[in-house]
């Protein structure tokens, strides 16, 4: 099931339009429909991206990719205790936000140069598609404008924990994936864990972007 809230906070004109997000969303939904396509050259790729664009991450995302996830985070609870993993944390620019949920935040992306600039507290150095994480750890799993590799997002879920997705750009976000795709491969993930967990989502546009919480 998807529940979809309505939009409480407008979208203000001049929306930045990424050339690169077409070929990236059908990179990101084919990962969230089948892992197996993720590679050692895809994680250097992303890495080399990504270290290009550290100097500029702060200044050109900082006022728009706040505003979803704060949305979310707003209305998407209530929210379970415990620790939260923060997939794709980038240069830090949402963890004071999760930080204000959940007080222990463990903060994990693949480039070095990003997280440097991270005053996170905890950090970690970490692909996503294999978690440095024990099984059942996380209350709360966040993943902003990244892509979703399923089944270890289901192995480190806890049971009774949520799963927080956000887009910045909404549809036109390069990680974008639909909604329904995301609940999905969380599904089939479940399942093939063995825990026979099915998700339903609460969704909603915010700003220019959107969000989900999975459950």
């Amino acid at each position: 099931m998807i529940r979809t809230l309505p939009r409480v906070v407008p979208a203000a004109p001049g929306k930045p339009v990424r050339p690169e997000a077409v070929a990236s969303q059908r990179r990101s939904r084919e990962i969230a429909e089948d892992p197996g396509v993720w590679s050692g050259e895809s994680a250097r790729e992303v890495v080399r991206r990504y270290t290009r664009l550290a100097p500029e991450w702060d200044g050109e995302r900082g006022g728009y990719r706040p505003v979803p996830l704060a949305d979310a985070l707003d209305r998407g609870g209530p929210f379970p205790a415990g620790l939260c993993v923060e997939v794709g944390a980038g240069t830090g620019l949402l963890t004071p936000h999760l930080a204000a949920v959940w007080p222990r935040v463990v903060s994990l992306d693949l480039t070095p140069e990003m997280m440097r600039r991270s005053r996170a507290p905890w950090r970690l150095i970490a692909d996503a598609s294999r978690l440095p994480l024990p099984d059942g750890a996380a209350r709360a799993v966040v993943l902003a404008d990244v892509p979703l590799f399923a089944a270890e997002v289901v192995r480190v879920l806890a049971p009774g924990g949520v799963v927080v997705w956000s887009n910045a750009l909404g549809t036109d976000a390069p990680h974008h994936v639909p909604v329904d795709t995301v609940r999905t491969a969380l599904d089939d993930a479940a399942l093939d864990d063995a825990g026979g967990r099915r998700f339903a989502a609460l969704t909603a546009e915010a700003g220019w972007g959107l969000w989900a919480v999975l459950r």
